[in-house]
């Protein structure tokens, strides 16, 4: 399943037009939609059940406010740089329109293709 994602969002990709890209299109749905991605990424629930936690229940021995301050640190990093990211985007607008960005895009799009095409073919040689 996830390689055959990865093959129709590259060739997606490729499919990409100067003229259908809106710079304000969606602004009102971003917050929901960012949630909405969050909730569905497995890497924090497999971070929080295999690193996290177990740093966690072991912070308790050692004092409470090491708990707290792992945690306090750790979503201020996490959402800091979140935030940091959003806003390099919001001022590189300009860089969206150039050919450059369009020509980036192409080249993940083959590069989605290439990782969906390796992932079946390592899929497939492991069932034999």
């Amino acid at each position: 399943m996830g390689a055959s994602y990865l093959i129709y969002s590259g060739i997606e990709s490729l499919k990409i037009k100067k003229d259908s890209i809106e710079l304000n299109a969606g602004k009102k749905d971003a917050l929901k939609k960012g949630v909405i991605v969050n909730f569905g990424n497995p890497h924090p629930y497999v971070f929080w059940l295999s690193i996290g936690g177990p740093i966690i229940f072991k912070s308790f021995s050692v004092h409470i406010w090491a708990t707290i301050l792992f945690i306090t640190g750790f979503y201020l990093l996490l959402v800091g740089s979140k935030v940091i990211v959003a806003l390099i985007v919001e001022k590189s607008k300009y860089f969206i329109n150039s050919k450059y960005y369009f020509s980036i895009i192409r080249t993940l799009g083959i590069a989605q293709i290439l990782f969906g095409l390796t992932f079946i073919k390592v899929g497939l040689d492991s069932l034999y």
